[in-house]
């Protein structure tokens, strides 16, 4: 990505939102973010910046580099947007699920020897 504008850009088109959500969601200018997709300017500060990282879902460096998948970007937006304790459910729920991956993987390996 050449700039903020850019990365921005690509989120919201990958994620298919809108900017005025990526503000409301965010905390940030709805009026701001307009200037960006207008071409009116290609940056904004970097508290904003990291405030619409997060609301993304992805690592404000991650963001500028392109670097995340939609499947990645997709699951972050939809974490970002549950309650805390849904979000902490799911996450309880996923690391045991890879425990119990772990353990089965871990059980085969040592019935094959």
């Amino acid at each position: 990505m050449n700039n903020f504008r850019d990365a921005l850009l690509a989120a919201i088109e990958e994620k298919g939102i809108s900017l005025k959500a990526v503000a409301e969601g965010a905390g940030v200018s709805y009026e701001q973010l307009k200037k960006l997709k207008q071409n009116k300017s290609k940056s904004t500060n970097v508290d904003d910046a990291a405030k619409i990282a997060e609301f993304i879902g992805v690592p404000l460096g991650e963001l500028m580099a392109g670097a995340v998948s939609s499947e990645e970007s997709e699951i972050a937006y939809l974490l970002s947007q549950l309650e805390p304790s849904e979000r902490q459910f799911l996450l309880n729920a996923a690391k045991a699920q890879i425990e119990a991956r772990d353990q089965t993987q871990q059980q085969s390996g040592e019935d094959s020897e």
